[in-house]
């Protein structure tokens, strides 16, 4: 009975310091947002905890789905039904162009915006910081890993940072992916919002340098992903796509 007792009044301190966070979090006076779009993974507990502690006076938001349990999410949450399969050609595209817009409708503060899975430790308690000093702001700085400079419109969709207002003309404006033609989701992405939102039709190289600043996957991102700890495919490509160095000029 006692044991039983104490279970229900953990649970209920466990529910109320969640609530408690989430209130803080809504309420934080700092700009900056971390915006976690996917799946609700095994990690995705923990990069949330590790987050609410390296990054205590930003706002961390989960945008999800309405099939998700989000009992352990120990912050914000944004749960939306998900979108239909495409077909013939399946994508997981327009599950980030809607989740990633409905977190971002949920952000009233201009300020800086890291976007990221919700299957990804973004290690470095530093990144806001970095891309204050060294990003120029009409730029989103990512990853190296996934971004190539031979393979046109390939940019790493692992994760962003950048202003709030660049980030809306990035995602709030691209159109959902009809599944008629095959293309990677990256591509899909990079290619809508580099030649139809900002009807740039310039080389490859030239634009890869005047919309991103790319940054190192392991240095400064510091990313740990659960699929490459965990899937034999993953890591077999990751060896051979990477390292891959591309500087900014």
């Amino acid at each position: 009975m006692i044991f039983f007792v104490v279970s229900i009044i953990k649970e209920y301190l466990r529910r109320f310091n969640h609530q408690q966070k989430k209130c803080t979090q809504m309420d934080s006076k700092n700009k900056n947002t971390i915006l976690m779009q996917g799946l609700i993974s095994e990690w995705t507990s923990d990069i949330v905890n590790e987050y609410l502690v390296r990054f205590p006076d930003t706002r961390i938001l989960v945008s999800t789905w309405t099939t998700e349990n989000v009992e352990k999410i120990n912050c914000e949450i944004i749960q939306t039904k998900p979108p239909e399969v495409t077909k013939p050609h399946k994508s997981t595209v327009n599950y980030q162009i809607i989740g990633t817009s409905e977190g971002l409708k949920k952000i009233n503060k201009d300020g800086i915006i890291l976007k990221c899975r919700t299957d990804q430790f973004i290690h470095n308690s530093k990144i806001f910081e970095i891309f204050e000093k060294e990003c120029p702001k009409n730029k989103i700085m990512i990853p190296n890993h996934g971004t190539f400079n031979f393979k046109d419109y390939r940019t790493s969709d692992f994760c962003q940072v950048a202003t709030k207002k660049i980030l809306e003309d990035y995602w709030l404006n691209i159109p959902t992916y009809d599944g008629q033609t095959l293309i990677d989701a990256a591509s899909y992405l990079t290619q809508n919002y580099v030649r139809k939102i900002k009807g740039d039709k310039e080389s490859w190289a030239t634009i890869l340098q005047k919309y991103f600043f790319i940054k190192d996957y392991h240095d400064v991102f510091q990313i740990e992903w659960e699929k490459l700890n965990k899937n034999e495919i993953y890591q077999d490509t990751y060896k051979r796509s990477f390292p891959l160095k591309i500087g900014n000029e």
